[in-house]
């Protein structure tokens, strides 16, 4: 074959080079422009994007929490966040300047400041956050007076509790970025965050914003505002109470209680004292918690800290169970009732202690309360007639209601943190209940009475409220519904009924035998003139404690009900570690604070005061308006009334009176009417009716020319003596002759419990 001339050879491997390129390239080619265009596409168009344009994002409005009244109790406001671009100062002299007057500004530190604008690459660095209107404005005429490119302000929203305190457990608090970190901001963070907007703009080769050549808005949409059960003046007649009994009473672990709608599981009020500024969240309340932070060894201070944060923010109504005690025998109590093993003519023998098994357990009256009915002793708060009822119930039946009421399982209250129930930790579990040789007879009989096992508040309230309502457990809810951005309830939350536990005739029942709690037995110093209140005493020993620390802790509790003809609503109060060097009982103290609650709550809520003829006539007697009135027509009204006159004056008609029309006073009174004669206006100190009864703090009163409005317990049907235990005004307070001093009675024995 001829060879090919030497041209022709290089001809050749070129082409064949190329064809062998080409076959391996091509391929290559495609795959990489697939790549770019399909597999990366995204990736690349979000990158190219970002080169091309600035991205900001728009904080929303965080949803408004409301009370049932629509009363704002958690609130967002406008505020700025303060940032710079270092890619836009011009030289160090400008960012010099600029870190100095935000530092004058804000308050902050120069050096710190000054490291932020250095890098230049950056157009986003953050120098405060949370700006307040006032301040922001400072700023941003800073930045107007000297065109200051690399300063921004960015609107942003601050969360704001306009009442401090005020619900704090329920409410709960945000972190720096709003974001919910307990209570219901923290269970609600989906509907009440709302989603962020954002703004696109253009940005040239610089980095500098083009608005005009392309800028796209996306509106931010504000978060869903909660309407809250909770009504402000409920929880405010609450909290004021629980004040008042933390500072009097100086339990070493506070004070807590719950008011609740009993017919729907509403929760009205909820709160605990000591409690912490929402909007200062961070800052411990309590003097021993702080003391102990600065006692404590540097290393371990900030692990001190954390934990008094963490005491502090629990909702110990949701998340501490305790042992409940005698509060608990209206369960027992109600079981009974419904089951047909005890009723009104049922008798029962207290000798002051009972033997069960191998225990001795002792009543609350150590001498004991002799034969009883079954109200009497309901009445007595008496241990040995709630252990025979227990044991007259029987294990199985026990068992079963205890179920049934919810104490087993959480109640699902809509709050988070609340405690399960964990069986053989809480209560005891069936095998260890109903065996005889593991002490079940025992644990029977305590059930009866409200030891050896452990519920929460929340739970407590929940099943008296059942037993309240007509038998129907209820799940307590604290959202009641939900509102748009300005205030238009947009959907309603209704009751959830659990499941009826008891019969309505036994409701019925048991609210008289509560009532007859207040007006004939333990409960008298929750009574209220004018308001058929019922309850339930209970001292409870913190036996764990009492165990580790070799000590005597107690809860003293009281749960009451009103009116008991058409129960409203149920309150519960616990006092927990009160010194026991003085009054401990939950019949001593944790009753008066329910019935000044109670007081204050009936009116508030516009249910009538209707009262007796004994309180008509003795104890509540309201003085007419008796100006213009001649002395027949006066003494004729006042002799209605139950009330004396004595005449001033030589006139013809009233011209002044004493005291002030509206006063109430005790029946029996005399009522001073000025016939043209200048009134007395000498004044009077108030003096110190502490200790007192009733007869003598009238004549010492009334030998000072003031009247007496008297209150508390006074006026029970108890079979107890009573004593001034509070007075308003203070002692020493200045008041005119003929004024109005109420002062409040408490029992003092056959109380316990």
């Amino acid at each position: 074959m001829k060879a090919l001339p030497p041209s022709n050879k290089m001809l050749r491997r070129m082409l064949i080079s190329m064809a062998a390129i080409f076959i391996v390239a091509v391929p290559y080619l495609v795959y990489k422009l697939y790549e770019t265009q399909v597999v990366r596409a995204a990736e690349l168009q979000t990158k190219a994007i970002a080169q091309q344009t600035r991205d900001m994002l728009i904080s929303p409005v965080r949803g408004t929490i409301f009370d049932r009244n629509m009363i704002p109790l958690a609130v967002s406001a406008t505020v700025e966040t303060v940032v710079i671009s270092p890619a836009e100062i011009k030289d160090q002299a400008q960012a010099e300047e600029i870190a100095r007057g935000l530092s004058e500004i804000l308050g902050l530190d120069y050096e710190t400041i000054l490291a932020r604008t250095t890098n230049k690459k950056s157009y986003y660095e953050v120098i405060a956050r949370k700006v307040d209107p006032t301040v922001s404005e400072e700023v941003r005429r800073f930045k107007t007076e000297n065109n200051y490119a690399g300063i921004k302000l960015f609107e942003d929203t601050k969360r704001y509790y306009p009442y401090s305190n005020l619900a704090s457990a329920i409410l709960g608090f945000t972190n720096s970025d709003n974001e919910g970190q307990y209570g219901l901001e923290y269970r609600y963070e989906s509907v009440l965050e709302g989603y962020a907007g954002r703004i696109i703009t253009a940005k040239n080769n610089k980095g500098s914003e083009m608005p005009f050549y392309f800028e796209q808005y996306l509106p931010a949409q504000d978060g869903e505002s909660l309407v809250l059960t909770v009504d402000y003046g409920v929880q405010e007649i609450l909290e004021k109470h629980l004040e008042i009994a933390l500072a009097e009473l100086n339990p070493a672990c506070g004070v807590r209680g719950i008011v609740m709608d009993v017919k729907t599981g509403a929760v009205l009020a909820m709160a605990q004292k000591g409690d912490y500024d929402l909007n200062n969240p961070r800052t411990v309340t309590s003097e021993e918690a702080q003391a102990k932070i600065e006692a404590a060894p540097e290393e371990e201070k900030n692990s001190v800290y954390l934990n008094a944060l963490y005491q502090q923010w629990a909702n110990t109504v949701l998340q501490e169970a305790y042992e409940p005690g005698s509060v608990f025998k209206i369960i027992t109590a109600s079981i009974a009732l419904e089951e047909g093993v005890v009723h009104d003519s049922s008798s029962f023998v207290c000798n002051g202690s009972v033997k069960v098994s191998d225990s001795t357990i002792h009543c609350w009256k150590t001498y004991g309360h002799g034969t009883q009915t079954f109200a009497k002793a309901f009445q007595n708060s008496c241990n040995p007639a709630f252990i025979k009822l227990a044991q007259m119930i029987g294990y199985e039946t026990y068992y079963q209601y205890f179920n049934a009421f919810g104490f087993t399982e959480k109640t699902g209250i809509d709050l988070p943190g609340e405690a399960t129930p964990i069986r053989g930790v809480h209560y005891h579990t069936w095998d260890v209940f109903s065996n005889p040789r593991l002490g079940g007879l025992v644990t029977l009989s305590t059930y009866g009475f409200g030891q050896t096992f452990k519920i929460t508040p929340i739970q407590l309230i929940t099943a008296v409220s059942a037993v309240a309502n007509g038998g129907y457990l209820m799940q307590p809810y604290i959202v009641g519904g939900y509102a748009d951005s300005n205030g238009n309830i947009t959907k309603t939350v209704e009751p959830t009924v659990v499941r009826q536990v008891i019969s309505s005739a036994t409701s019925k029942k048991m609210c008289e035998l509560l009532e007859s709690v207040v007006s004939k037995g333990t409960g008298g110093n929750a009574y209220v003139r004018g308001y058929r209140v019922g309850g339930k005493t209970g001292t409870s020993e913190k036996r764990d404690k009492a165990i580790e620390l070799d000590g005597r802790f107690y809860i003293a509790s009281f749960c009451g009900v009103a009116p008991c003809d058409d129960p409203q609503v149920a309150v519960l109060v616990l006092i927990d570690e009160p010194p026991t060097t003085g009054l401990y009982q939950g019949g001593q103290i944790a009753a008066p604070v329910v019935g000044r609650i109670m007081n204050d709550l009936m009116p508030y809520l516009g249910v009538a005061a209707v009262y007796t003829d004994d309180e008509l006539a003795n104890l509540a007697v309201e003085v007419p308006d008796l100006s213009g009135r001649t002395r027949t027509s006066a003494t004729n009204t006042l002799k209605n009334k139950h009330l004396k006159v004595r005449f001033v004056g030589e006139g013809d008609k009233v011209t002044a009176q004493y005291p002030a029309k509206g006063s109430v006073i005790p029946g029996d009174a005399t009522v001073i009417c000025y016939m043209g004669a200048e009134p007395d206006r000498s004044i009077v100190r108030v003096p110190d009716l502490g200790g007192k009864n009733y007869e003598e703090a009238l004549r010492v009163l009334e030998g000072l020319g003031l009247y007496m409005e008297p209150a508390g317990a006074i006026g029970s049907n108890n079979d107890t003596e009573f004593k001034v235990s509070k007075q308003y005004p203070d002692v020493g307070s200045e008041l005119t002759y003929g004024s109005v001093v109420r002062v409040e009675f408490y029992g003092v024995s056959n109380i316990g419990e």
